[in-house]
């Protein structure tokens, strides 16, 4: 959809861009830290690891190394990461700071569907891909992501701040 939610720039739209760019920044340099940290015998480690297994099954067959540990999320998760990363750099070009609008459905679908169709197929024991197709198809899907998730937070900063100035307003 090209509905614009801003018009003009919003330092709240750049203040939430700035920190979702900064999260993940962190979070992808931690996916790394963790095997180093391991490779040294630093509690660090097992506490990165800890922080990640809510969200990836840290299978290491399903993950690539560093130092001879494995990464601190597999292959996929990675990608989705990196990705994720790598799309949030580009959300400031073509204007979206300053008119914040979500991807069409066309691309959304397009950018999913090879996730989609590789988890499912590796789930239902079809195929078995590579950790270097895995890592791929979560990088193309983590592209997106960011074009929602920074949409989502800064739609909703928007709707808090017009509420409170219509409270303010009413008093």
């Amino acid at each position: 959809m090209d509905n614009p939610i801003l018009k003009k720039t919003d330092f709240g739209v750049f203040f939430i861009y700035a920190l979702i760019l900064a999260g993940s920044f962190a979070w992808v340099v931690a996916i790394f830290l963790a095997p180093y940290f391991k490779s040294r015998d630093s509690p660090l480690g097992a506490l990165i690891y800890a922080l990640f297994a809510p969200v990836c099954h840290q299978i290491p067959g399903r993950s690539f190394y560093l130092v001879g540990h494995p990464l601190a999320v597999c292959s996929r998760c990675l990608g989705i990461y990196l990705g994720f990363l790598f799309g949030t750099l580009l959300y400031p070009f073509g204007g979206r700071l300053s008119r914040v609008r979500l991807p069409k459905l066309r691309t959304f679908l397009a950018m999913s569907a090879p996730i989609a169709a590789d988890t499912a197929a590796n789930f239902l024991r079809l195929w078995s891909t590579s950790n270097m197709l895995r890592l791929t198809t979560g990088f193309l899907w983590g592209l997106l992501l960011p074009f929602y998730f920074i949409a989502g937070f800064a739609e909703l900063a928007i709707q808090r701040r017009q509420k409170k100035r219509g409270v303010r307003g009413e008093e």
